[in-house]
């Protein structure tokens, strides 16, 4: 399990985090920079002040991108959506070293199975993202290896400076 950081640091960084996955979600950028954002925001503040934090980041960020009225990130949120939590649950549940290849894998997973669920005659739908999805997803992935890495090093820092 994730020891998070001592109260008053633990929660102004978890904030910080969390106000800068917000502002991911709603800045002017293309989809694909405002959900690797929001997903950086949230491993760091799963490696900084702990679960809560991280979730809140994943889970309450995207839906607030509807703010800036984008149908490209209408489209695109139950995808988000759905890979954050698959990946917050993996990083908690198999925490440590397992985590390294769990969550990535975990975050990926819906976006494959829209990319090719999305080219058969049944499910066929033009999505946002259908030029680079491969980008997309590899983008993602590795976003969600460094979170992962990064949240390792800084627990074990806080571990040796207890």
């Amino acid at each position: 399990m994730n020891r998070p950081k001592t109260a008053p640091q633990g929660l102004i960084i978890g904030v910080f985090l969390v106000l800068t996955a917000f502002v991911a979600a709603v800045a002017p950028l293309p989809i694909m920079y405002r959900s690797l954002g929001i997903v950086a925001a949230s491993y760091l503040a799963f490696g900084v002040s702990g679960l809560p934090y991280a979730f809140f980041a994943a889970i309450v960020a995207p839906p607030i991108g509807l703010i800036s009225a984008d149908i490209d990130w209408v489209i695109m949120l139950p995808i988000v959506l759905s890979s954050n939590l698959l990946a917050l649950l993996g990083l908690e549940l198999t925490w440590r070293y397992p985590a390294i290849l769990i969550s990535p894998i975990l975050l990926i997973i819906p976006q494959l199975f829209v990319m090719q669920a999305s080219k058969q005659q049944l499910f066929k739908v033009n999505l946002p993202w259908e030029a680079d999805s491969s980008t997309w997803i590899a983008l993602h992935a590795t976003v969600a290896i460094t979170g992962v890495l990064l949240a390792i090093i800084l627990q074990s820092r806080r571990n040796k400076n207890p």
